[in-house]
């Protein structure tokens, strides 16, 4: 392999063992392994483990642009039903795996937000970079009267990605969907709502 398929091929091998085992419990031996890689090749491309984790965190989130570029750029359909199909997507494929794995940006924020500075800033840019491209979806809805006009973009983006990673967790607990599924119902079928303002009958007091 070049130094660039190396390179990958840890990328891609700590992407998986993160999301089946969690960051503490996976050793450098396995990643190599795993990646089928040369000893001494993760030093070559990484400065720590930690270091690692965080390009890891980043490459999953490059993987993940596809799927949300097709989902949320695709003007055939309304703003809010775009979003709302996107997160079904997430769930069918969380359903197909088992409910097993979760999001690696919120698996690894448990793990490092508390013990390094470094991890929790760059864990937190990849999560705004996701929650801003909610937001540009809420705000199209919005420009186009289907959201509640008092909604306000930013903060609801925010907080439907924060439901939706606790969705992640109650899924990862209970093996089941009914997490996901409940998200999906209070989030589109209560939250991201417009609201009919009933018009004021003439000549009534």
């Amino acid at each position: 392999m070049s130094g660039r398929d190396t390179r990958e091929a840890l990328l891609v091998a700590g992407m998986e063992l993160f999301l089946e085992g969690g960051y503490d419990f996976v050793g450098t031996n396995a990643i190599l392994a795993r990646a089928c890689a040369p000893r001494g090749s993760f030093y070559h491309h990484f400065v720590d483990k930690e270091a690692f984790a965080l390009s890891v965190a980043e490459y999953y989130y490059e993987c993940h642009l596809p799927t949300l570029d097709r989902a949320l750029g695709n003007e055939s359909h309304p703003p809010l039903e775009r979003l709302r199909r996107y997160f079904e997507a997430l769930a069918r494929d969380f359903a197909r795996a088992g409910y097993v794995g979760g999001c690696l940006l919120g698996l690894l924020g448990q793990e490092l937000a508390d013990r390094s500075p470094e991890a929790r800033g760059a864990l937190s840019l990849l999560f705004g970079r996701w929650r801003h491209r909610i937001a540009d979806c809420l705000r199209e809805a919005n420009d186009r009267g289907e959201l509640d006009p008092a909604i306000e973009c930013d903060e609801t983006a925010a907080f439907v990605l924060d439901a939706w990673e606790g969705a992640l967790m109650q899924m990862k607990l209970k093996k089941s969907g009914a997490p996901l599924e409940g998200f999906l119902r209070v989030v589109f079928g209560r939250l991201l709502t417009k609201v009919n303002v009933r018009q004021p009958v003439l000549g009534s007091s």
